[in-house]
């Protein structure tokens, strides 16, 4: 199982760069490097005197060590399972790695719209799915499992309707952050503002939250379905009832993001949850058949 592993501690260490990205932004640490790309103000080291620099340059190295590990990962997976649907994976996983640090760099080197930094986040967690994908390939394969029944495809359409979804929420909720339209906001779950106190992000705010619900909806009904295959898919139906679990989850920390006023405790917590729910959910939707 060294293979499983190694693809594990790969994921989890684009878990953390999202993670610690976060605290970048959250702490104006974007520039914390300055606009020099990949030295940090023009050293290999950062000023140890100056936490925003610190931030930025830990951002930027463990950057580069998950695309390294991401690299032998795929590198490892192309060359040991040479199924289309591995090699497929690999090509998401690299393809979104680099997406990211190029984005990344082009945020410090010049100034990016609100529309194209609420990108950032979506490109990063398609190197994480896809590396959560290899793993779970791997862990089949090195556990022998038989060939799984594939599932109908109604569900199939429906699961990858529901990750589509899923992505257009995530989206939109990096706009909401990098515009910073949901500081103006305390009420939960319906905004006790009005739009004459708080102009266009009153509709932003709202479209942020049907947006949550409409997620709640879709995965209820993704147990429902998953449920009748229950027996030639537990592995789906289980999966799909952690994503309910995870959904919910992610409402109570929008609400813990409102009563804090975007204390970087709850910001890191909601996008965590996020992470792992496009995970699990790219898993229902890859694995299906």
């Amino acid at each position: 199982m060294k293979y499983f592993w190694l693809s594990i501690i790969a994921a989890a260490t684009l878990f953390l760069v999202n993670i610690i990205g976060f605290i970048d932004t959250m702490t104006n640490s974007a520039m914390g490097c300055g606009s020099g790309y990949p030295l940090c103000n023009g050293k290999l080291y950062p000023d140890f005197s100056d936490y925003h620099s610190v931030i930025e340059y830990t951002h930027r190295i463990v950057v580069g060590l998950a695309s390294l590990l991401l690299f032998v990962v795929s590198a490892m997976a192309w060359i040991r399972y040479k199924s289309r649907k591995v090699k497929m994976l690999v090509f998401f996983a690299i393809l979104g790695i680099l997406g990211e640090s190029t984005l990344g760099a082009l945020t410090v080197m010049i100034s990016l719209s609100p529309l194209l930094l609420a990108a950032h986040l979506g490109i990063a967690l398609i190197s994480f799915s896809a590396l959560i994908n290899i793993a779970y390939v791997i862990y089949l394969e090195e556990k022998k499992n038989p060939s799984l029944k594939k599932m109908p495809a109604s569900f199939s359409v429906f699961s990858w309707f529901t990750f589509i979804f899923l992505y257009a929420a995530i989206y939109f909720g990096g706009y909401v952050a990098k515009t910073g339209s949901g500081k103006a906001f305390r009420g939960f779950p319906i905004p006790t503002e009005r739009y004459g106190d708080v102009g266009n992000a009153f509709w932003v705010d709202i479209i942020h939250r049907s947006f949550a619900l409409g997620l709640i909806i879709l995965f209820f009904e993704l147990i429902h379905l998953s449920k009748k295959y229950r027996q030639d898919r537990p592995d789906i139906y289980r999966f799909s009832q952690i994503n309910f679990l995870f959904i919910l989850l992610q409402g109570l920390s929008g609400a813990l993001l409102i009563y804090t006023h975007l204390s970087l405790g709850a910001v890191l917590l909601h996008v965590s949850i996020l992470s792992l729910l496009v995970g699990i959910q790219s898993i229902i939707c890859f694995q299906n058949g």
